[in-house]
């Protein structure tokens, strides 16, 4: 059965909770899971207690409470221990150690016992909770005790039988067992009892019953209360049920005892389901001064103000004084006094007595003691009479002999003389002053007692007594500096630091401390770095560059430059074809004076164009393309005759691939012809091959299968992958990139595409050719291209594969075969036999290059670029690649780089490139580095450590470890002190072992000091006589011991009750625990009773007892005296008399010596006399005698003895009082006296014995049992009461059982097998075979998968073959274990998707691989360029051409320029290019994207900008695109670099926006607007200057003519005089002289008044129509958006000052300027024709004559550093402004 096993894992509860009156409610909860659970409860709410819980982690099942000590009581079954521990989880102890685990736990706290179950033995035992006894009450007969309770009213105990399912009760001595009753359930648990014990009740914590049950134990009724739950435990609380359920674990449930509704309180976290409960009432600790459960009864005289012990009153610190008895209620006798009455006179001078009350010495006391009493010595530190002297220097804790001041043990470190009163002189400290001071600081001396220094240590000494020199490599003050870096390893000078022979390569100055400067190295830093890679500096010490070498230079220091020929990193590549053999840059490569022939790029590492052309009615002809001349190579060509179709090249090994028709073969071999083999062999001719040489694998067209194969250029595998369905495939391309095959399908004239596995096929397109052939892609996947090899169509098409557009290339031949290389199409025509033609891919005049001979129309060609076999240490496509380093003289495979021979030491890899990983070394790096300094790592190559060797270890490689006896750097320092014959940790020198004796510190080299001795110094020598300081190592002293010491080092106090010299004397009588003083041998505390004396050895006299002696003997037995010290009579007590001291009268019922005898059976209960015994009034029946202590005569009875007995069993007496047969009758006979004879089917002794299965239920015989008529079937015997032997049944036992389960018996009556049969065998009496197929028990199962259908084992069901595959065990019936597969699992699954198992039979991946992976059973890595999900994608743009992760597709060493992603798939985005895309385009034209990779504008530069990426803006003096426009005449030559406006104006005499018209005649200087002088001869001024060069018009002067002459001159120059005139002046022009001043005074008024007025009418007419025209020109621009509107609200028309504006356009964050017209800055305006054209504001150029703009204005364009951001003038063209011209 399931249950006692699972029983072991049960949880158990137990609730105390506390009720309204008084008290706590306190719940516990055992968990078995976890502990033992706290809560206070109130009403129906649980709150946990801190500390939480008792106990954790020991599995506690059952609990019960002692409210007697408040204790409780639990079982730890991990330790099968039952505990107990307050319930604060304090005081925690063992109670009882069982052999096996307790089943329940129920206390009487009463009776003070303990009974549990036993789960091994089956019992109940009960523990004397006050001896721990143990002793046994109940068997169980095997059956499982699981619940046990106490009526504890009643002595009985009730425990449930689970095995029986009943509950029995027996007394608490284990009698009167019985079943109480069956109870229905099949599990009960739970027992509870109320607390009259009148009812039980029970759970059933079984799962398929529900209910708790009620039983009324005087009818034996029982009720259900409650269903509802898988209930497992409950306790009884003060009217209610406290339950558990397995069922819920996070709640205890309340039920009132009647029944009813059950309430759910919570345990606030979830518990296992095993639990128990049980609910008390806490009362705490009682208050001061009661005690007992409920705290009701009062302490008795305790001593001070202690209170009695709260459980049963005892008095823990004694009693007051004069009080005595276990609770201190009891007053002292005469003659003791104190506390319990215990104490006798103390140490009263002159042997006085005290006063027995008090306990005072009236004389006072003896020389070191004090008090009233003379009962406390002195104190600690003082000796002598009253205590008044001060005690010395004593050593430890201890203090001098109150009497006389000595110190017993010594002094104190520091101190001398027998009262240590005397300090050490300087210099000398510790025990007896014999220790000399260390090498403390300056002239300091140490501490007397310690010998530390106060000041420190002299410069290379530490500890705190400086007497420690400093180890190994620290030094100075506290050893807390370093040695430098010493030369040799040599240790410095431990004072000042210094290295006497000079530093180690790397260090530098005077302790040799100071690290190399960066950029130096090597003995005294005077060596310079070499070139280092980047800007790290080279190694300190061996000026190494940790990083490599800069490119051009090797070596370890990077001080050798390349060897001629090389260049680069590591001078690892090889200068490529440089002209007439000169030498490249040694640090990029470059070739100076440029390439060989045939060869380009900045180092002529690109190969040579070679053009392969195959000629069906010839062989393959081969041509060097320079330019557009194609040169025939020699050999001219590779193979003839044997009709050479189709073709392909692999640059990997640098072999062409090409058919054999006439053969039917595929051919390989190199470009010269040589290493020709056989690749395939066909069954039909070839129309075409492409070759993806990145994943080794040659697709072909079969002609006669119609259909596409894939070989694979590894196996040379053969796969069928697209069937064609009866059309001719023609012509076959691969996307490599994508992994998509395209073929021209002849017959139905279209394209068709798929994936190189075959799938996703579909019809790209059809081509409208009749003969599509010639098939070419880009390299970019993007389009495609092919010809139309039909003589009626003559044209190539291209298209682009997304779009599906298609467009002709050209037209003209019948174009039969195209190859696609660098940017062009190279094509074959059938109708031009002598040629071959180039064309750009996008299209234009295709170009013809001669072949040089003439031949077939059916021709192929092929375009590479050869780079020729790689020069010694190179490798690849491009030979770029450098070989590792292979081992010995050999050089890599020119083709992929292995090295075949293997790698030198220090390298590993296949190509032996990667150099060991730290830690490793030698060949394949397979070895590991030794112990190197500092974790340094070892020399690759050698394995030597650079940096020398760790501690403990020495040689080249650090790999021999010290001898013993030795450690350190190079082994050198020697071990100290170590224990016994250990040696020293080689590395550290520490002793593993600890030191010999006397010695300290970790290396055992430090002498103990002073006092202390031995292992560790820990031990100090013992108390060797007249202070002698003991041996070191052993600790004996040489001229003996101090008294009260012992030993060979005098360290062993006297024992317990010795003293004196060598503790030879023994110790009296002292008083209570006390020992004697182990010197002097006095008792401090005085005599034990009965003795007396300083020593108490000498004993009271006869008659007296007791403390001092102070007592006298009474009634002892024969007048005897009495014990010594108690007073109680060793020979007992005169008769009548009792008690240890014979003071009391014999109790009633009681008489004789010592009261010993007991009274006998006197009538009526009378008192027998309490000397002799006698009965005065007679005997009870049954009894004779004077003393009625004679028992009736056997066979009697009754008073007198006059009653005879009956059929009593064996003839035996029965009971002397009632008649009764005590051990029952003779068989036959019943009834108490045995005088009934027995009923109809009983028999025997007390008819006790039931008549057995007699034969047709006849009558057994009374006495004997036996069946007259013989038995019934199944049994034998006399009395039938046997049932058949085992193996035997039916009528007499005469039938044999048949082939029963586990040889088990079968039925006795009929012979069925109970249990079944044997494994091979069926049917009720089990005497059938199994059927074929089928075994095991009853044959009910069936053979599993055994290898070849064979039949099992109809027993075992072992397949006798072994297993199929996929299936193991003895009955192949397990299928493989996930991750194996086929025959025995002995094959493991490869890398399946999700780890997912593979096909147990096949091993196949039933989802697919993993990423990387491909191959049915995923066991083939991605070829090289392909990665992911089924290695269905291709890597994308790996920087450098590498290899991309083949599970991710990331490009480890990032991307080429102009591509981005993890996987270098995603273009860069529009504006940006380079590496990464970090770069940003410049100024292409009309805003295109440049190039992605290197940046370059392909359609040229914006306006503005110029160089290759456009990012170079015009320089000063330059504009427009490609900046090939200059700024002539604009001042300081600064213009806009985009359209040419002068920024800055014009230079004098020009004007203009671009200021590039010449002022015209008539004006001059900036901006032409000043007007000429008067120029003679009419000409103009010179437009810059304004000067006339022809000189002025007569009546002018100066330089510009602008200078009328002055008053009295006229004529050219002005050099004529008016000397004839009257008035002096006339005509500045001929000198004409003018009118008098009369004349003109007389007629002037009225001119004057005239002018003026006029003048006035003009001028206001004038401003009045220039403020309009401005008005209405500033409202045109709005109009415009050339000016926005004056947001401030005025439209003031001001065009002759600056206007200050501030907007509220987003766009704007600072106020800005605008400009309008003023005369100041005319120098910055181009006043061109009011017809000149402008920018509208859509952007497109309109004329100003379309607009409303008045005629007579002209257009002004301001300056651009006054241009607006937005709704006006554009930042990029200056928008024209108006003002009128008038």
């Amino acid at each position: 059965m399931l249950f006692p096993t699972a029983l072991v894992f049960f949880e158990h509860i137990f609730i105390i909770a506390a009720a309204s009156s008084s008290g706590k409610v306190v719940v516990l909860v055992t968990d078995y899971d976890g502990g033992i659970y706290k809560y206070s409860l109130s009403g129906d709410v649980a709150t946990p207690m801190k500390p939480s819980f008792v106990e954790t982690s020991t599995k506690p099942l059952c609990l019960d409470y002692d409210p007697v000590y408040r204790q409780i009581y639990w079982d730890r079954r991990s330790t099968k221990t039952i505990m107990k521990a307050d319930l604060d989880g304090r005081n925690m102890q063992t109670v009882f150690k069982s052999n096996s685990s307790v089943r329940d736990i129920a206390i009487d706290w009463e009776t003070r016992q303990l009974f549990f179950a036993d789960d091994k033995a089956h019992a109940i035992f009960c523990l004397n909770m006050t001896s721990n006894a143990v002793s046994r009450f109940i068997s169980a007969t095997n059956d499982e005790v699981h619940s046990l309770v106490l009526d504890t009213s009643r002595r009985l105990m009730y425990w449930t039988d689970v095995g029986h399912a009943q509950i029995e009760q027996a007394t608490y001595e284990g009698t009167n067992r019985k079943v109480l009753t069956h109870t229905g359930s099949e599990w009960p648990t739970g027992l509870v009892i109320d607390p009259q014990g009148d009812y039980l009740f029970w759970c059933d914590a079984h799962s398929s019953n529900k209910d708790i049950k009620k039983m009324n134990l005087k009818t034996k009724t029982i009720s259900v209360l409650l269903t509802g739950k898988t209930y497992y435990d409950a306790t009884y609380f003060e009217g209610k049920l406290f339950i558990v359920a397995r069922s819920d674990r996070s709640h205890f449930f309340t039920l009132s005892e009647n029944g009813g509704q059950e309430t759910s309180v919570s345990l606030q976290r979830s518990m296992s389901e095993w639990r128990r409960i049980k609910v008390i009432r806490y009362y705490g600790e009682c208050a001061g001064g009661h005690y007992g459960i409920t705290c009701n009864s009062t302490c008795g005289m305790c001593s001070g103000t202690d209170t009695c012990d709260t459980a049963i009153g005892h008095c823990p610190s004694g009693c007051q004084a004069g009080w005595t008895g276990d609770r201190c209620d009891t007053e002292c006798e005469d003659g003791q006094y104190g506390v319990n009455c215990t104490q006798s006179c103390a140490q009263c001078e002159d042997e006085s007595v005290c006063d027995k009350s008090s306990g005072q010495c009236p004389s006072g006391c003896r020389p070191g003691w004090r008090g009233e009493r003379c009962d406390t010595e002195c104190e600690a530190g003082y000796y002598g009479f009253n205590c008044t002297s001060t005690c010395g220097n004593c050593y430890g804790e201890t203090v001098c002999d109150h009497a006389t001041g000595k110190c017993p043990s010594g002094c104190q470190p520091g101190w001398i003389s027998d009262r240590c009163n005397i300090e050490c002189e300087d210099g000398y400290y510790g025990f007896n002053c014999t220790s000399t001071c260390g090498n403390c600081y300056g002239e300091t001396v140490c501490d007397h007692a310690s010998g530390k220094c106060p000041s420190g240590c002299q410069p290379g000494w530490i500890g705190d007594r400086c007497t420690i020199e400093c180890e190994g490599d620290p030094r100075g003050f506290n050893c807390t500096s370093r040695c430098g870096k010493c030369e040799d390893w040599e240790v410095c000078d431990k004072a000042s630091g210094q290295c006497s022979i000079g530093c180690e390569p790397g260090w530098s100055g005077e302790g040799c401390a100071t690290e190399c400067e960066a950029g130096y190295y090597g003995f005294n830093c005077t060596s310079t770095c070499g070139n280092c890679s980047g800007e790290t500096v080279c190694d300190h010490a061996s000026g190494k560059c940790p990083s490599g070498c800069q490119p051009g230079w090797i070596g370890d220091r990077c001080n050798i430059e390349c060897s001629d020929g090389y260049f680069g990193f590591n001078c690892s590549f090889t200068c490529a074809n440089c002209k007439i053999k000169t030498v490249c840059n040694k640090k990029n490569g470059h070739c100076p004076s440029g390439c060989e022939p045939g060869w380009s790029g900045d180092r002529c590492n690109k190969g040579k164009v070679v053009v392969l052309v195959t000629d069906f009615d010839g062989g393959i002809y081969k041509y060097s393309l320079s330019g557009d001349v194609a040169t025939p190579m020699k050999p001219s060509f590779v193979e003839t005759s044997m009709k050479p179709l189709c073709l392909d090249y692999d640059p990997v090994y640098r072999q062409m691939y090409w058919e054999r028709r006439s053969a039917k073969t595929i051919m390989k071999a190199d470009l010269d012809g040589h290493y020709k083999q056989t690749v395939y062999k066909m069954k039909s001719s070839l129309r075409d091959m492409d070759i993806d040489w990145e994943t080794r694998q040659l697709f072909l067209v079969d002609d006669k299968a119609l259909a596409i194969f894939c070989l694979n250029m590894t196996s040379n595998a053969v796969s069928r992958i697209i069937s064609a369905t009866n059309n001719e495939v023609h012509s076959l391309v691969l996307d490599t990139s994508r992994r998509l095959i395209y073929w021209s399908d002849v017959g139905r004239a279209q394209i068709e595409q798929a994936t190189y596995e075959g799938t996703n096929r579909k019809v790209l397109t059809h081509t409208g050719s009749d003969w599509p052939t010639g098939l070419v892609i880009d390299p970019q996947g993007d389009y495609l291209f092919w010809c139309d090899a039909s003589i009626s169509n003559k044209n190539i098409k291209k298209m682009n594969i997304k779009t599906k557009k298609i467009s002709v290339l050209i037209t003209g031949k019948t174009y039969y075969d195209a190859t696609y290389f660098e940017g062009k199409l190279y094509i074959i025509a059938r109708s031009d036999s002598s040629h071959f033609f180039t064309l750009s891919e996008n299209g234009g005049q295709e170009t013809a290059h001669s072949l040089q001979r003439n031949m077939s129309e059916w021709r192929r060609i092929k375009v590479i670029r050869y780079y020729g076999e790689c020069a010694g240490g190179h490798y690849g496509i491009t030979c770029n690649s450098t070989c590792g380093m292979c081992s010995g003289t050999d050089t890599c495979d020119t083709a992929i780089g292995h090295c075949p021979s293997g790698c030198q030491a220090g390298w590993t890899g296949d190509r032996c490139d990667t150099e060991c990983e730290d830690g490793q070394y030698g060949v394949n790096c397979i070895q590991s580095c030794a112990q190197c300094e500092d974790e340094s790592v070892c020399d690759k190559f050698s394995g030597q450590c650079p940096s020398g060797c760790r501690p403990g270890w020495r040689g080249e490689r650090c790999d021999t470890e010290c001898e013993d006896g030795y450690y350190g750097f190079n082994c050198t320092s020697t071990c100290g002190n170590c224990y016994s014959e250990t040696v020293c940790d080689h590395a550290s020198g520490k002793c593993p072992s600890g030191c010999q004796p006397g010695w300290i510190g970790d290396r055992c080299t430090i002498e103990c000091e002073g006092d202390p001795r031995g292992f560790n110094c820990t031990s100090r020598c013992g108390k060797c006589e007249d202070w002698e300081v003991c041996d070191k190592a052993s600790g004996q002293c040489s001229i003996g011991c101090e008294p009260g010491w012992s030993g060979e080092g005098c360290a062993t106090e006297c024992e317990a009750g010795y003293y004196g010299f060598n503790c030879t004397s023994t110790c009296g009588n002292c008083s209570g625990e006390t020992v004697c003083d182990h010197a002097r041998g006095k008792c401090p505390s005085g005599c034990q009773p009965g003795w007396i004396g300083d020593r108490c050895n000498i004993e009271c006299p006869n008659g007296s007892h007791g403390f001092q002696c102070q007592h006298t003997c009474i009634r002892c037995l024969n007048r005897e005296p009495c014990d010594k010290a108690t007073g109680d009579c060793i020979g007992g007590c005169e008769a009548g008399w009792t008690g240890n001291k014979c003071n009391k009268e014999c109790s009633d019922g009681y008489f004789g010596f010592n009261c010993s005898s007991t009274c006998a059976s006197c009538k009526d209960g009378a008192v027998c006399n309490k000397e002799s015994g006698h009965c005065p009034s007679g005997c009870e029946p049954g009894w004779t005698g004077d003393r009625c202590n004679n028992e009736c005569p056997n066979g009697s009875y009754g008073v007198g003895c006059q009653h005879s007995c009956s059929r009593c069993l064996n003839r035996e007496p029965c009971d002397k009082v009632t008649g009764r047969c005590i051990h029952g009758c003779e068989s036959g006979w019943t009834g108490n006296k045995c005088n009934k004879e027995c009923s109809d089917g009983y028999f025997g002794f007390n008819c006790s014995s039931t008549c057995a299965s007699c034969k047709d239920g006849t009558v057994c015989n009374k006495e004997s049992g036996h069946c007259p008529s013989g038995c019934e079937p199944g049994w034998t015997g006399d009395r039938c009461n046997k049932e058949c032997p085992n193996g035997s049944y039916g009528v007499g036992c005469q039938h044999s059982c048949s082939r029963c389960l586990n040889r088990e018996p079968c039925d006795k009556v009929t012979g069925r097998c109970i249990n079944g049969c044997e494994s091979g065998w069926t049917g009720n009496m089990c005497n059938k075979e199994c059927s074929g197929g089928y075994f095991g028990f009853s044959c009910s199962s069936t053979c599993a998968n055994c290898k070849g259908g064979t039949v099992c084992n109809k027993e075992s069901g072992h397949c006798p073959s072994g297993c199929e595959p996929g299936w193991i065990g003895d009955r192949c019936n397990k299928e493989c274990p996930n991750g194996s597969y086929g025959v025995g699992c002995q094959q493991t699954c490869s890398r399946c998707l999700n780890r997912e198992p593979c096909d147990k039979v096949t091993g196949r991946c039933i989802d697919g691989c993993e990423s990387g992976w491909t191959g049915n059973m995923c066991n083939k890595e991605c070829s090289d360029g392909y990665y992911g999900f089924k290695c269905s994608s291709t890597c994308a743009n790996c920087k450098g051409g590498t290899l991309c992760n083949k599970e991710s597709g990331h490009c480890p060493s990032g991307c080429e320029p102009g591509w981005t992603g993890d996987r270098c798939n995603k273009e860069c985005p529009g504006g940006t290019y380079g590496a990464e895309c970090e770069m940003s385009c410049g100024g292409c034209l009309d805003g295109e994207s440049c190039n992605k990779g290197t940046g370059n504008c392909m359609s040229g530069c914006d306006e503005g900008w110029t160089g290759p990426r456009c990012d170079e803006e015009c320089s000063p003096g330059y504009f427009g695109y490609n900046c090939n426009s200059t700024c002539k005449y604009c001042r300081s030559e600064r213009c806009d670099a985009s359209r040419g406006y002068c920024l800055n104006g014009c230079l004098p005499g020009w004007k203009g926006i671009h200021c590039t018209a010449a002022c015209p005649e008539g004006m001059y200087g900036d901006g032409c607007l000043s007007v000429c002088g008067k120029c003679g001869h009419n000409t103009s001024c010179d437009p810059v200057t304004g000067q006339c060069s022809a000189g002025c018009l007569p009546g002018w002067m100066g330089e510009t003519c602008v200078e009328g002459c002055p008053v009295g001159r006229y004529g050219d120059g002005c050099t004529s005089t008016c000397h004839k005139c009257q008035s002096g002046q006339c005509d500045a022009a001929d000198g004409t002289c003018r009118l008098q001043a009369k004349i003109i005074s007389e007629r002037g008024t009225s001119v004057v008044v005239f002018l003026l007025t006029g003048a006035c009418v003009l001028i206001l007419l004038l401003l009045l129509i220039t403020l309009g025209i401005a008005c209405m020109f500033r409202r045109r621009l709005r109009r415009l958006s050339m000016i926005p509107e004056n947001r401030t609200g005025r439209d003031n028309c001001n065009f002759f000052a600056h206007e200050r504006y501030s907007g509220d356009s987003s766009s704007r964050s600072n106020t800005e300027e605008f400009v309008t017209f003023n005369p100041l800055y005319a120098a910055d305006l181009d006043v061109v024709s009011p017809a000149a054209t402008s920018l509208g504001s859509n952007g497109n150029q309109q004329s100003l004559l379309d607009t409303d703009v008045p005629t007579n204005s002209a257009v002004v364009v301001p300056d651009k550093g006054t241009r607006q951001e937005s709704g006006g003038i554009s930042d990029d063209l200056a928008a024209p402004l108006l003002i009128n011209t008038e």
